[in-house]
This record gives structure tokens, C-alpha cells and sequence, in this order.
């Protein structure tokens, strides 16, 4: 499989559990409702992922790519999720 589409595929689930996440402590289902700690958690989980990024790539990656291929689909997708789940619950 090609380093790109697995490192967008892998990217597009952490931002969908993330977004989950987020969701939950802004509508305040988890007891306290704080939205900054949705924002912290989102930041982590990026910070994480770019990290990581180079342990599941098989070969060398550049910066640009990164940022193409983990912290954009990441974080279009734990926007949308957080912003769905925060207006609908």
C-alpha cells in the first residue's frame, strides 16, 4: 500500500475519534463541559500523528508531505466531527 493513502486513511480515523472526543466535552456528556479541553485533545492527537508519522511511512518523508497527508486530513475531519456533534446534540 502506498505510504500516502495510509497515512491519510490512518489520519482521517484518529480525526473522527478525536472529533468524537471533542464533541463530547463541549456538549458536556462526559459530566463538565469544557470546550477547551476538545481543542487541547485535538491539538495532542495531531501533534501525535506527525510524530508517528515517520514510524509508518516505509520510506523518507518531507515536511510538506506531512502536513499534506497527516495534519489536513486530520484536521478537516475532527473539525467536521466536532462541529456536527457539537451542534446536534
Amino acid at each position: 500500500m502506498d505510504d500516502t493513502v495510509k497515512l491519510t486513511s490512518i489520519n482521517v480515523v484518529l480525526g473522527i475519534i478525536a472529533g468524537v472526543l471533542s464533541g463530547l466535552f463541549s456538549v458536556g456528556t462526559l459530566g463538565f463541559k469544557n470546550d477547551m479541553i476538545g481543542l487541547l485533545l485535538g491539538i495532542a492527537f495531531v501533534y501525535a500523528s506527525f510524530k508517528s508519522s515517520d514510524n509508518i511511512a516505509s520510506e523518507e518523508i518531507d515536511r510538506s508531505q506531512k502536513i499534506w497527508d497527516c495534519i489536513m486530513p486530520f484536521f478537516f475531519t475532527w473539525i467536521s466531527v466536532w462541529i456536527l456533534l457539537a451542534n446536534y446534540m
